[in-house]
This record gives C-alpha cells, sequence and structure tokens, in this order.
C-alpha cells in the first residue's frame, strides 16, 4: 500500500516516502512515544495474505531485533495496521554503496574501512546464527560520519521463513524472487549470490562470506564481479566465471587478495568459514616496529595505525561534543566506538567498569559472560577485545603508568596486579571499596576503603590512610582519585548526602590538610593542555589550573553538554583522559534496558516505563508494586496494575542495590557505597543503616520490617551473609561465614528457609537452609546456578544457568526438604546485572518474571583521539553553548 504523509502506523507518523522495492516500499516517520526519526518499510500485500508466512515472519524478526551491533541496522518493532503489515527500522542517513560505486572503484583505504565493518556487522551476526542472505551494495549504507551500516539483515530468511534444501535458492533473495525473475526485474541480487545459493541447495554462513568478497572486489575495481543481460546469464556466470584477478589494481596487497581468493572459492568447503578470519589478512597493510612502552597483549600482532581501517571500523558520530553551530572538529580528532566482544554484556554500574592506557592506544573494559565479570583488554588498532584470564569478578580496573599491566579488584576486594604480557597476578593491596574508582601512578595505587582513601607503593606494600571522612561536613564518600604529575598531590571528589555539596579537594599524597579545588565538581582529570575537567549538573567543564600548587588559574566553562556523558556509580560521570589526550567515557544512553513481563512459556510484555539504564527489579512484598533503578542515581516504583510510576523523593544520585522492607513500607539501598534506607512513600524520610560497612551490599527484605538480608564482601572470607538493622536496634548478625562466596540471600515467603549462592564446591550453586537454625543445607541446582529466587508460594525455586532459566520444585512437608529435577522455563536471553548473586530479575505473585532487555544502541563506549586539540578549541570558542 502506497502511505500519504501523516498517516499513522501505532505510533509512527509518516513524514516522507524514501523508496520502493521487492520487498516493499519504505517511508520516514516519527517515532512519537519515543521521539526518534525511524525508516518505516510497508511489506507487499501479497506476502501480507500468506498466515503461514506472516507467522514465519513474527518468529524470524524477533531474532533479528536481537542483533545489537554498530553496523547492524535494528529493527526496533513490528506493526500492523489493517491487515498490513509494517517494520519499524533504525533510520540510516546517507548514500548506499550502490550509489557511491556509481562514482567508480574506492581507494583502498576507504575500502578496506568498509570491508572491516562489514566483517565486524557479520561476523557479529553469525555468532548468533543470523545470515543476511542478501548482502549486497544496495543493502550497505555509508553515513556521513564513516560508518557502515547493513540493511535488511537475515530479512531474506525472514521473508521466505523455509528450512532445509528449499532454503537456497532464488527464493532466499527478497529482490529476485520467482515471480520478479519471471518479469525481468532487478538483477541486482542475482550478482551477488553464492554458487550453492544460485543452485538452490541449503546455505549457511559461508554464502555471507561469498558475497562479501564480491563486495570488496567490486570497491577495489569498480566493476560488477558477475553480470549478464538476464538474471539467468548473471546466474550463469556465478556459477561458471572464474573471477579476472588481472582487474584489481597493481597496488592491492598481498593480503587482501589472498582474503578475495578464500571469500570467492566456488566449492564452499574450500571457502573461508568465519568471517573474522579475514582480519589478519586485511590487517597486513603495512608492517612496523612495535612502539616502545606500548602494553602487550597476548595473541595480538603490532601493526601500524592504519587510522582510516581504525576509524572506519570503531568510529561513531559524536555530534553533542561539537560546538553548536559547526560541522567539523578540530584536524585529527577521531570518534570511535569500542564495542564488547560477542555474547558479552557490558557493566553500566561499576564506577572502575573501564580504563584508557596512558598512551590511548588501549581500553580496559569489565564485561559479563555466562554470568561472571570478566576483565578485558583492547588496542584500538586490533578487531576484537582480549579476555585477560582469571579475572573472574572484576569490579574496577586501570592500567600502570607504563600500560604493561592492569590493577583490577575482584570481589575479594584485593588490588590484584596482572601483566598483560604473562598473565602473572600479584595481590598489592587487601580491603579495597568493590564500588568506587581507584587510580595507579607513579605515586602508587590509591583506592577506597571504608568511604575514604588509602595508599599503597607502586610495588605494593602496607595500606596508608590518605583521607578521613570530615563529620562534620556529613562526608560519606571519597571517590575518583587522580594523581597530578609528579605523584604529589592527588585530587579526589568529597560526596555527602546533600546534593549542591559535592566538590573536588586535594590532598598531598604524604597526608596533611586538604584543600577545596573547586566547589559543585566531581570526577577530577588532569589534561594535558593545563586544565583540570570536571563533572558539574551532568555536563564537563574544564577550568585553568597549576598542578604544582593544585589551584585553579581562571573561570570554569562547560566543554562538553549535559546529557552526553552517562552517570555511574557514586555519582561520578563516566569519562577518563589519557597523558596522550584521547578520551575514554561512557555515553548517556549506555546501556540501555527495557523492563518486561516474562511468562513462564517465555512470552514477553513490556511494562510501561521508557528505555533507560535499568538495574534490580524488586517486587513489593505485597505483589503490587516494583521497584527498579534508574541511571544508578533515582528509584522507581511502578504501580503494576495501574502502570503509573514515581520516583521516591530521597534517592538521589549514586544509588544501587535496591530492595524492600519486609513490609513495603521502605525501601534499603546502597547510595555512595554506604546502605541506606528510605521511606517508600516519596515523604522523604531517609537516613543511614547504622553499623553498616562500605561493602555490605542489601539484598533482600529480613524477617521483620526492621532488617534486611546483606552480602558482607570480607577479604578474609570472600563473601559472607548478614543480617542487618535499619534502626541500628542490633548489631549486624553473621548468618553464614566461611572461606567460599555467599550470596543472594531470600527469605522464603513462610520464613522458614533461606534460599543463597555459594561456591564451595568449585562452581557456583544453588542452596537452601532451615533459618534461622542455619544448621545445614540442601542443594537445589545441578551444574551451576545462579541468581535464585523463590517463587511466591515458596513452593518452588528459579536460577540461572547456562543461559537458561530453570525452575526446581520445592515440598517442605516432610522431614527432610524434597526438590523436583530442574527444568528449563525458557531461554535467559536478558540482562545478568551487577551483582555476582543478587538476581536482577523478580518474580510475580502469578508467577510472571519481571527482566531486563538490553536495547539495540548504547553498547558500545566512546573513544576520542586527540579529544584535547578539539577542547582547545573549544575553549578558544567561550565553551560549548
Amino acid at each position: 500500500m502506497s502511505l500519504q504523509v501523516g498517516t499513522r502506523i501505532g505510533s509512527y507518523e509518516i513524514t516522507a516516502p524514501i523508496g520502493a522495492g521487492g520487498m516493499g516500499e519504505v517511508y520516514r516517520a516519527r517515532d512519537t512515544k519515543l521521539n526518534r526519526d525511524v525508516a518505516i518499510k510497508v511489506l507487499p500485500a501479497s506476502f501480507a495474505r500468506n498466515a503461514d508466512g506472516v507467522a514465519r515472519f513474527r518468529r524470524e524478526a524477533q531474532v533479528l531485533a536481537s542483533l545489537n551491533h554498530p553496523n547492524i541496522a535494528s529493527i526496533y518493532g513490528l506493526e500492523e495496521t489493517n491487515g498490513d503489515l509494517a517494520l519499524a527500522l533504525e533510520l540510516v542517513d546517507g548514500e548506499d554503496l550502490a550509489e557511491r560505486l556509481k562514482r567508480g572503484l574506492l581507494p583502498l583505504d576507504e575500502a578496506l574501512a568498509i570491508a572491516k565493518q562489514l566483517a565486524q556487522g557479520l561476523q557479529a551476526a553469525h555468532e548468533q546464527r543470523v545470515i543476511h542472505r542478501d548482502l549486497k551494495p544496495a543493502n550497505i549504507k555509508l553515513t556521513k560520519n564513516g560508518i557502515t551500516k547493513i540493511l535488511d539483515f537475515g530479512l531474506a530468511k525472514a521473508y521466505e521463513g523455509d528450512t532445509g534444501a528449499a532454503e537456497g535458492g532464488v527464493s532466499q533473495s527478497p529482490t529476485i524472487s520467482r515471480q520478479m525473475t519471471e518479469a525481468g526485474m532487478i538483477l541486482g541480487t542475482a550478482a551477488y549470490m553464492s554458487p550453492e545459493q544460485a543452485r538452490g541447495k541449503p546455505v549457511d554462513k559461508r554464502a555471507d562470506i561469498w558475497a562479501f568478497g564480491v563486495v570488496l572486489f567490486e570497491m577495489l575495481t569498480g566493476r560488477r564481479l558477475f553480470s549478464g543481460e538476464t538474471v539467468s546469464d548473471t546466474l550463469a556466470a556465478v556459477l561458471t566465471r572464474d573471477p579476472d584477478w588481472a582487474t584489481l589494481p597493481s597496488s592491492t596487497p598481498p593480503g587482501v587478495r589472498r582474503v578475495l581468493k578464500r571469500c570467492l572459492a566456488r566449492d564452499p568447503t574450500m571457502r573461508l568459514r568465519d568471517i573474522g578470519d579475514v582480519y589478519p589478512d586485511l590487517d597486513e597493510v603495512e608492517d612496523v616496529a612495535p612502539v616502545a612502552g606500548a602494553a602487550s597483549v597476548p595473541n595480538t600482532r603490532r601493526r601500524a595505525w592504519p587510522w582510516a581501517i581504525a576509524v572506519a571500523l570503531l568510529v561513531a558520530a559524536w555530534p553533542s561534543l561539537r560546538r553548536a553551530g559547526t560541522e567539523t572538529t578540530a584536524p585529527g580528532v577521531m570518534h570511535l566506538d569500542v564495542v564488547y566482544p560477542p555474547n558479552v554484556e557490558p557493566v553500566s554500574g561499576l564506577q572502575g567498569g573501564f580504563a584508557v592506557s596512558p598512551d590511548g592506544q588501549a581500553v580496559a573494559m569489565i564485561g559479563v559472560r555466562d554470568g561472571v565479570r570478566r576483565l578485558y583488554v583492547r588496542r584500538l588498532d586490533r578487531p576484537e577485545p582480549t579476555e585477560i584470564s582469571d579475572t573472574a569478578g572484576a569490579n574496577s580496573a586501570r592500567f600502570s603508568p607504563d600500560g604493561a599491566s592492569v590493577a583490577f579488584i575482584p570481589g575479594s576486594g584485593h588490588v590484584t596486579r596482572i601483566s598483560l604480557a604473562d598473565q602473572q597476578r600479584t595481590v598489592v593491596a587487601p580491603g579495597a571499596d568493590l564500588d568506587t574508582g581507584f587510580g595507579w601512578n607513579s605515586a602508587g595505587f590509591i583506592f577506597g576503603r571504608s568511604g575514604a582513601l588509602w595508599v599503597v607503593p607502586p610495588q605494593g606494600g602496607a595500606p596508608r590512610q590518605l583521607t578521613v571522612l570530615d563529620a562534620a561536613r556529613h562526608e560519606v564518600l571519597h571517590d575518583d582519585p587522580v594523581a597530578l604529575p609528579g605523584g604529589r598531590t592527588v585530587l579526589f571528589s568529597s560526596l555527602t548526602m546533600e546534593p549542591g555539596t559535592e566538590r573536588v579537594e586535594a590532598v598531598a599524597i604524604d597526608g596533611g590538610q586538604r584543600s577545596v579545588v573547586v566547589e559543585r565538581a566531581i570526577t577530577p582529570i588532569w589534561s594535558p593542555t593545563g586544565h583540570l575537567v570536571f563533572g558539574r549538573d551532568g555536563a564537563v567543564w574544564a577550568v585553568p589550573f597549576d598542578p604544582q600548587s593544585a589551584t585553579v588559574r581562571g573561570s570554569a566553562v562547560p566543554v562538553i553538554p549535559s546529557g552526553v556523558v552517562g552517570t555511574v556509580r557514586s555519582g561520578s560521570l563516566g569519562l577518563q583522559l589519557s597523558s596522550t589526550g584521547t578520551l575514554l567515557f561512557v555515553p548517556n544512553d549506555f546501556d540501555h534496558k527495557r523492563v518486561l513481563s516474562i511468562g513462564r512459556d517465555g512470552s514477553e510484555a513490556a511494562l510501561n516505563l521508557p528505555p533507560d539504564r535499568y538495574s534490580n527489579p524488586r517486587v513489593s512484598p505485597d505483589g503490587r508494586r516494583l521497584l527498579v533503578e534508574s541511571q544508578g542515581n533515582v528509584i522507581v516504583t511502578l504501580d503494576l496494575a495501574r502502570g503509573t510510576g514515581a520516583k521516591l523523593a530521597a534517592a538521589a544520585i549514586g544509588t544501587s542495590f535496591c530492595t524492600w522492607t519486609a513490609d513495603g513500607e521502605g525501601v534499603v539501598f546502597r547510595r555512595f557505597s554506604v546502605p541506606f534506607w528510605a521511606a517508600a512513600d516519596g515523604s522523604g524520610r531517609a537516613g543511614p543503616v547504622p553499623a553498616a560497612l562500605t561493602n555490605d551490599f542489601p539484598s533482600s527484605p529480613g524477617p521483620d520490617a526492621d532488617s534486611i538480608f546483606a552480602v558482607r564482601i570480607q577479604p578474609e572470607t570472600s563473601g559472607d551473609i548478614f543480617l542487618l538493622s535499619i534502626s541500628g536496634k542490633f548489631q549486624p548478625k553473621p548468618l553464614l561465614v566461611t572461606p567460599a562466596y555467599e550470596g543472594g540471600p531470600q527469605l522464603s515467603p513462610d520464613g522458614r528457609w533461606l534460599l543463597y549462592q555459594s561456591n564451595a564446591s568449585g562452581q557456583p550453586e544453588i542452596y537452601v537452609r532451615r533459618y534461622p537454625a542455619m544448621d545445614r543445607q540442601w542443594q537445589v541446582s545441578e551444574g551451576g546456578g545462579l541468581q535464585a529466587r523463590w517463587s511466591r508460594t515458596a513452593r518452588e525455586i528459579f536460577y540461572r544457568t547456562g543461559q537458561r532459566i530453570m525452575a526446581v520444585t520445592f515440598d517442605p512437608s516432610r522431614a527432610q526438604p524434597a526438590f523436583g529435577k530442574p527444568a528449563v522455563l525458557f531461554p535467559d536471553e536478558y540482562d545478568f546485572g551487577q551483582g555476582i548473586s543478587i538476581a536482577n530479575y523478580d518474580v510475580t505473585r502469578d508467577g510472571r518474571f519481571i527482566m531486563l532487555r538490553r536495547g539495540t544502541h548504547g553498547s558500545s563506549l566512546r573513544v576520542v583521539i586527540h579529544w584535547t586539540e578539539e577542547l582547545k578549541r573549544i575553549l578558544a570558542a567561550g565553551g560549548v553553548r
């Protein structure tokens, strides 16, 4: 059907036509709910009338919507209006590669930059078992900012939906159906089909690898590799004609020629089996000697910075950084994305969950794989991060001053140094706070303990307290430590419970009197331009600064506007700056998620909450309300029946690990690393939990309204389970203290059993004990288990394992409790969260699961090479407007 401007399809309003093809008509539209532009593709009426085809399409579209990669244009949704189907797609502005090729061949660096991004997108999809089947220049979009996007990913299969032998052939291609072939329609698809696809045989990811080779050949030569007057002629050329290798430019590197020959092997058994295998040969453009002092990552080959390739591989436009009305950045400034490895979830709630090396050539990041936080290092001239071995449970990370080592804080709280060359580990300091930032420079390791700052010499040793919390100011946390040049002065954020009182202070590394540097400021960063960079009201500011006297020398101006850089735990802005001027930051939309209600059969329904950086959903004891953290700075309550939400007045920046009290009248959470309580009625009544420690993590309601269960991290015994009094009526009670890690405690609804997780067996498993006797334990899970929750009837236990949600029946009526065989409920495709054992989901009274699904955007860290050059330009213009 043809749509007029102003037509509504669901929440989308058509604003302009874009084009039409065999797969339907495409329009520009406005998403009236989320206030963004999208592309609407209206499917052919003939297709919409096929009930079986529509059902297959819906199933396949759900799989495609799960793809999340910067080089794949996303599917947002499927709408049905008056019997017509329409896809809501990511709107990608720019010309497609077919249009670009009309102007002739591409320069080598430009072609390889595009090829690298195509390979990145294909690899991400293939790892999810999704095949494009119709890769061609018309389905490849080139944005003005250098990003390559693959369009219509997997829609060929979604349209056809067949399996087996019927999965190949021309019917697999959305722009060359049998009907269209008979009508003499577009020949574009036939020229890029693999031989097995042209013969009607089953296809796999190697069909995409063939098409990748054809596209790369065309970019380098400026001409079609296979062509003919009719579809039949073109398919015959695909099946019989060998590529004319002499048409490649003489300057084509040997590695690129190898890639083409391996991709274009007519026999699929001789073809490349994985698109990721193209990287080494595409990188072999120019070999150079290693850079002195650069960090070494095992199993990687050092190469020159192929800037055009690196930029296009990782590039992400960041117009918000640019001064209003300006379309260019300073010379040499490059904006890049750093994507997490496949099957690795970002961890947005960790203050030290990312780091940039001093030379600006590598990034460290913490992600979750298989339910475990792990440390990864990515050299910016390599396509993929490398997992650093033996870093399970990593919380924070920092590079050494020479970039050859990384320090991280595992769940034990020991600051641990690991060499990137040989993976040797050394514990340099015990007893660090887990969810605050720490520093490492020539002065040593500067880390948090009980809210204050401590320092350890560079080679390790006895920790020495550097700062003391100021009780008169009601300080609760000293965070973001950074040593100034020379290593004799440390800047840090001083935080209290009162908004607007945060400030940056300075203290000598040897201790002594503190001095206030900037009021209403957080996250101090020293810039090699001679400026102090800091956060204020969500924006990034800069002020001339003398590092010798630790004093400002002028007026501060905003240099990055609010809404660009995201906040992380403890109320800090998520950014770092290398000594060479490379900026690394967490974008404001990083790790956005939707809150979903999931049935036992895996059926999904979205709750009335817009996408945000959510975590830790908790259903109230009466089952009527939902508690969820948002952006690490507010707590939202949602009435599950009415769908209305409200923010708690007492919840402000730095909140995490929230839970209800047993009567549902209060909420307990961590704020600035301090366990805190607040009234759930939004009245603002709040206060710290007496006798709680900075490494106490609220987990679940206690047996009465005045108590909560918490996980206490202790260097000697790892994680232990305690009962805390909210009012301070009793001292913290240890319930389970062993050498193993125990966590995630939850009391059964009848108050007789405590459910928890322990790794005493060598892997995480789920257990129960009688409460309050705690005399013996029974194992619930089999083959590993994480993040357990009770059903509301206490007759069933749920947990996560191996990408599945499991259920175990529980019968406590016998002399010994009886457990059923663990059964799979549905695939676990949902956000794991920050906690090792504390569940990032909950269960409603009617047995539905409240879980979080990561969105299609915002799963990358942002890097700006030579950002200090842009900073100079912004400062000369008087800051951003």
